[in-house]
């Protein structure tokens, strides 16, 4: 009985010190879960020099695989040819792809892109890098570049051109003002096509043309599977129709568009209206001048993009400065407020009849003390023959970057005068300097066809009118705005699509306008230099929790994002609204992508 009870107390014993053993087994242990997620990243790492070492031996060129240990020198004292060709636009964001693959065919495009998937590597594209989140790049990637596909034809009988992906506006323009055409282009000199069309495609154009997505006819693109399709409406329609504004990335890599041209103008002018520029009567401190309230510039500008017989306006944005809420406007009421207002248009027609229009929609401004500031720039149209030289049968266009730089935020050409001081020196419009990359955070809200309610206006006006801000903001580089975008005019008034017509995923059609919020630092080049020492860095914190704070902002009459000005915060539905669903369902049907590798924090899935 003894003996019984010995070995039942043994195994007791054995059971216990096994479930002790097993217990402390599962116990988690930091040092090891840190190793054990460090052993995922060194598989990670060792298949990407099975990628590299595979791309080499497959032929693409190992001068245009770039990596952080594998790369050529560049024409930047100091930097190589991965670190320059790492930069984006929107400086806020460092990206370090594992290597940046520049892409000179579909075919290089094809092949890097299966050798990432085989491999299991995540890829980002970029065209322009213009992504405002900077989901162009990525850290631990494959960054596919196209911006090297740069082919280009015209056939005159179907007012088509077809273009490779790798174009930005300042190149592609000189090529479409050879055939004397033009496409509904942005205003971003630097920006490239394939993603502006994606996005929808606001511009100059706007009011007369339209968004440019209503012009894409067709499109070779490289599937999820690796797969290379050209869509067109008769052949995958609904992945052209998802091009058409549904969003970047999430329908496979572009690598050339088809797209509708319309003839150039005969001659065309860029204006600006400024009112109420700031001024410096207090040491340090900028104030905007009393000449006109911001609620009647605003109202005076919505009707001018409503108005149904103002067909030379091409296209307009508004640009409204927000100012620092202090002692001396937070009493005023919000329709006695006075922003920094300037008006941007593109003209079609004389320049007279421009200043007539001036004249007739903001009222007379040749005897008016307190008249707003006007200049006009032409930037094109026929060119007339010199002397006795006759009229070629072929008529000849020129076309200025002057009306694609510069159009809503100050540059690094003008940061030695306070906003728009400059344009009562000089009769030229702003120097361009193409869009330089600088940091910058954005978000957008859209007007609805019936318009903003009063309550809207007082709304818009108050966030505009913040304590997050500094009034010394502007003379150390620091700006925040808003930019009102025309979408309302002739061309989407007259719109008449049949039943059966493919159409656009662009989802705002109808609204009135873009409301995009805005902020940017562009210290000049002597602040760059200084690194972290220089003051515009001091209020950039606040600055960020403005665009957060209008981001939250309700304002009556307005919905909605516009996903080319990304915002990351902002859920993807809200981008693409009634249309969103139905692009969830082309990219799980069609795009071929089971695994999904056609993401990025904004693609639909």
């Amino acid at each position: 009985m003894h003996s019984e009870q010995s070995r039942i107390q043994d195994v007791v014993v054995g059971l216990t010190e096994h479930l002790t053993q097993r217990a402390s087994q599962d116990t988690p242990d930091p040092h090891n879960q840190r190793r054990e997620v460090q052993a995922v990243y060194a598989e990670t790492v060792n298949s990407f020099k099975l990628f590299y070492q595979a791309a080499i031996e497959g032929g693409f060129s190992q001068s245009r695989l770039l990596t952080q240990l594998l790369n050529g020198l560049s024409d930047v004292a100091g930097l190589n040819d991965y670190q320059t060709e790492a930069m984006i636009f929107n400086t806020r964001f460092q990206q370090h792809p594992f290597a940046i693959a520049l892409c000179e065919s579909t075919l290089e495009v094809q092949f890097i892109y299966k050798l990432a998937i085989k491999y299991n590597l995540p890829i980002r594209v970029r065209a322009g890098g213009h992504d405002h989140e900077g989901e162009c790049s990525g850290s631990n990637t494959i960054l596919i570049d196209v911006s090297r596909i740069k082919h280009f034809s015209y056939d005159p009988s179907t007012e088509v051109a077809t273009i490779g992906a790798g174009y930005r506006f300042y190149q592609l323009t000189r090529k479409l003002v050879d055939c004397g055409r033009m496409i509904a282009h942005g205003t971003c000199a630097t920006v490239g096509l394939t993603g502006y069309i994606q996005g929808g495609g606001w511009g100059p154009w706007t009011r007369k043309y339209g968004m440019c997505c209503e012009y894409l006819v067709a499109a070779t693109v490289v599937l999820g599977n690796g797969e290379v399709v050209k869509v067109s409406e008769s052949c995958e329609p609904d992945i052209l129709w998802a091009l058409r504004g549904g969003g970047g990335m999430s329908w496979g890599i572009v690598t050339e568009l088809q797209v509708k041209t319309f003839e150039l103008p005969d001659e065309i002018h860029r204006f600006e209206v400024v009112w109420n520029a700031l001024s410096k009567p207090k040491k340090g401190r900028y104030t905007p001048l009393c000449q006109k309230p911001t609620l009647e510039i605003l109202k005076a500008w919505e009707e001018v993009i409503e108005a149904t017989d103002t067909p030379d306006l091409l296209g307009t944005n508004l640009k409204i400065n927000a100012i620092a809420k202090d002692a001396e406007n937070s009493a005023l009421p919000y329709d006695e407020l006075h922003h920094p207002c300037t008006m941007y248009g593109y003209w079609q027609g004389t320049e007279q009849a421009m200043r007539d229009f001036i004249d007739q929609a903001f009222g007379p401004t040749k005897s008016n003390v307190a008249k707003p500031k006007i200049t006009c720039t032409k930037v094109g149209g026929k060119v007339k023959p010199k002397g006795k030289a006759k009229a070629s049968s072929t008529p000849v266009y020129s076309y200025d970057h002057t009306l694609l730089s510069n159009w809503a935020r100050e540059s690094l050409a003008d940061q030695d005068v306070p906003l728009h001081q400059d344009l009562q020196q000089h009769k030229q419009a702003f120097t361009p300097d193409y869009d330089a990359p600088a940091p910058h955070k954005i978000t957008s809200k859209l007007v609805e066809h019936k318009g903003l309610s009063e309550k809207g206006y007082q709304q818009l006006l108050m966030s505009l009118t913040s304590p997050l801000l500094q009034a010394d903001n502007p003379s150390v580089g620091l700006f925040s705005y808003v930019t009102l975008g025309a979408i309302v005019g002739d061309f989407y008034n007259n719109l008449k699509e049949e039943s059966k017509a493919l159409g656009v995923s662009f989802p705002y059609r109808d609204c009135l306008y873009t409301i995009q919020y805005q902020t940017w630092w562009n210290e000049s080049v002597k602040d760059k230099l200084e690194l972290q020492n220089n003051a515009v860095y001091v209020d950039t914190n606040r600055a960020m929790d403005w665009i957060a704070a209008s981001r939250s902002t309700e304002i009556d009459g307005a919905y909605g994002a516009f996903i080319s000005f990304k915002d990351a915060s902002i859920p993807t539905p809200v981008y693409f609204q009634q249309n969103y669903e139905r692009l969830v369902e082309i990219k799980k049907s069609y795009i071929k992508d089971d695994y999904n590798h056609l993401r990025t924090r904004k693609t639909i899935i």
